[in-house]
């Protein structure tokens, strides 16, 4: 058994998880990020890479963490212009494979254990026990616990904390498609009876899809092949983009809203998708998850590690989330 002590640990190397180790660097607490899988190596993406929208409050975040010049290329995200001006776009879309790779790459490899399983979380001694693929054992003790592990978090049950529930009775279809008109960096939305469809632009003349229907006819779509899938999302899109030419690999998921009304449990804290889970309909999670983020990072920095830290934490964050939960 490897024993170790850290002043935070972070337990969930994604998205979220990454750019919280680094809004820790500086501030004077020694960190480490545990994280399950093997983290990105790579940017390449292809016509099925998943996709990212951002806030220009998320993008302010990674371009004060130093991310956002390897992430921003002109032909690489797309600007809605809705009420907005040239150089004030309301938003960004991203392949999640170039901000993974630009997230990662910024992390302090020393400050990494990848790829390591959280096997027990003892809360009375801040202790969490840990194991990799090699057979290595670690006892890592910490002052601070951030659980960034997931819709399905595991720390969750152990700290014996309830989440609550709204099933939509929707699945959402995602996949990427290409069309044979430019999309000049427009995004769409279209609401349908059974739920909405979005359609953001990618590189070149292809459109990211999440498309939420009902179980059933989400199942009908899922059962059809290209072809026909691209003639039904023809007919309830529209020609805007021109044809529908091709179709990547399509991708379905249940639809639902969680939220820990308890996400503070000294000596832990649930940020990102353990806390808080939404309906895509507005591309707000990932934006939610960073504003999270930062205000932990805020109020460590201001506070130091400590139950009273966690309640101004707590204090900063209540309201966004509860707006953003209303309006999604």
């Amino acid at each position: 058994m490897i024993n170790q002590s850290v002043d935070v640990l972070i337990v969930g190397g994604g998205l979220t998880g990454a750019t919280l180790l680094l809004a820790m660097q500086g501030l004077g607490y020694s960190t480490l990020l545990l994280e399950s899988k093997p983290l990105a190596i790579t940017s390449q993406t292809d016509f099925d890479a998943r996709s990212l929208a951002l806030s220009p409050a998320t993008q302010r975040v990674l371009n004060t963490l130093g991310v956002w010049p390897e992430v921003s290329e002109k032909s690489g995200f797309a600007k809605s212009r809705l009420h907005a001006t040239e150089d004030g776009p309301l938003g960004y879309v991203i392949e999640m494979p170039h901000i993974s790779k630009a997230l990662h790459d910024h992390l302090p490899k020393e400050q990494v254990l990848a790829p390591a399983t959280l096997t027990r979380l003892d809360i009375d001694q801040k202790t969490a026990y840990i194991t990799t693929p090699d057979g290595d054992e670690y006892a890592i003790k910490a002052q601070l616990i951030v659980a960034e592990d997931g819709v399905e978090s595991s720390i969750r049950r152990w700290c014996g904390l309830g989440v609550s529930r709204k099933e939509f009775h929707q699945n959402a279809i995602v996949a990427n498609v290409a069309c044979s008109l430019p999309h000049d960096h427009r995004a769409f939305e279209r609401f349908l009876p059974e739920g909405p469809m979005a359609l953001l632009p990618l590189q070149a003349q292809r459109m990211a899809l999440v498309w939420a229907n009902t179980p059933k006819t989400t199942q009908r779509l899922m059962a059809l092949n290209d072809a026909a899938f691209l003639k039904e999302l023809q007919q309830q899109f529209g020609y805007k983009l021109g044809r529908f030419t091709k179709i990547g690999t399509r991708t379905t998921f249940p639809l639902r809203q969680i939220l820990m009304p308890k996400q503070i449990h000294w000596p832990v804290v649930f940020i990102g998708n353990a806390a808080h889970t939404l309906h895509p309909v507005a591309g707000q999670g990932f934006n939610l998850g960073l504003r999270d983020v930062a205000c932990l990072a805020q109020a460590i920095k201001e506070h130091g590690l400590s139950p009273d830290m966690l309640e101004q934490y707590r204090q900063m964050r209540t309201t966004d989330q509860k707006n953003i939960m209303q309006l999604t």
